[in-house]
């Protein structure tokens, strides 16, 4: 029988850094002899090349073509594309990765990310940092939803179901962490000894144990209530239309 193939999908700022905490620490520390754990970015064409040769792979913002991947289990972290626009603009507002500082970036400095340039950051030419900081936070944030344009575009182009894709919501995720994972390495088909220590990695990795963690700003889910102005809500809907309701989430 041909073997399965693990994968995991997810977006940035939807517990991307946490995964990859888990699985790097289960798979190239715990079980060295074990095919590995890599994740790709959005570098999709090269995660088509190379995910059949680890035991779990992971890419993020992007719409998979299922037809190229063989037999697979694959695990999707979804959260409100609201949410991920207000995470996003405050995190990317304090420069805290590289790319953010880049100036004047152009889509190929981006194309790891699978991020759009905002047109008002060309007409700036400095780094998004410095732009999102010189800017009021309406117009930060109508910044942010542009950067997240493909993103949310792949969002829509998931099937909505499908046996062998198993959806997680950030919402369920963040404080039940442990039994979200037993229920993933389940779905993997994971081994025993897997399962065992994922579980315990899970626990040591969550986000209670990681408050002080610059990488987390604030896990709460509904912050886009806080933050979303009417002229921010409009082009949300303009743009994105019926996205919300597709992924299962309240328009209010």
């Amino acid at each position: 029988m041909a073997e399965t193939h693990l994968i995991h999908c997810s977006y940035h700022k939807c517990l991307t850094v946490y995964f990859k905490r888990v699985m790097h620490a289960l798979f190239n520390r715990c079980l060295p002899w074990s095919a590995g754990y890599r994740h790709y970015n959005s570098h999709l064409e090269s995660f088509y090349a190379g995910f059949r040769g680890h035991r779990v792979a992971s890419v993020n913002n992007r719409a998979l073509d299922l037809e190229r991947l063989g037999r697979f289990r694959i695990s999707r972290f979804l959260r409100d594309p609201r949410d991920l626009v207000v995470s996003g603009y405050f995190y990317h507002r304090r420069g805290a990765e590289p790319w953010v500082n880049i100036e004047a970036p152009t889509a190929e400095d981006w194309y790891f990310a699978n991020g759009c340039v905002p047109e008002g950051l060309r007409a700036y030419g400095g780094s998004f940092a410095e732009y999102l900081r010189s800017i009021p936070e309406e117009e930060g944030l109508l910044a942010e939803l542009e950067f997240r344009r493909l993103h949310f575009e792949s969002m829509a182009s998931w099937p909505r179901e499908h046996p062998n894709v198993l959806t997680f919501r950030y919402e369920e995720i963040v404080g039940d962490e442990a039994r979200v994972f037993r229920e993933l390495f389940a779905f993997y088909g994971m081994s025993a000894l897997e399962r065992a220590l994922g579980g315990w990695l899970a626990r040591r990795y969550s986000i209670r144990s990681l408050a002080a963690d610059s990488h987390v700003r604030d896990p709460a889910s509904g912050q886009w209530r806080r933050h979303f102005t009417p002229r921010l809500t409009r082009a949300f809907e303009d743009r994105h239309a019926g996205l919300v309701e597709r992924l299962g989430y309240p328009r209010a």
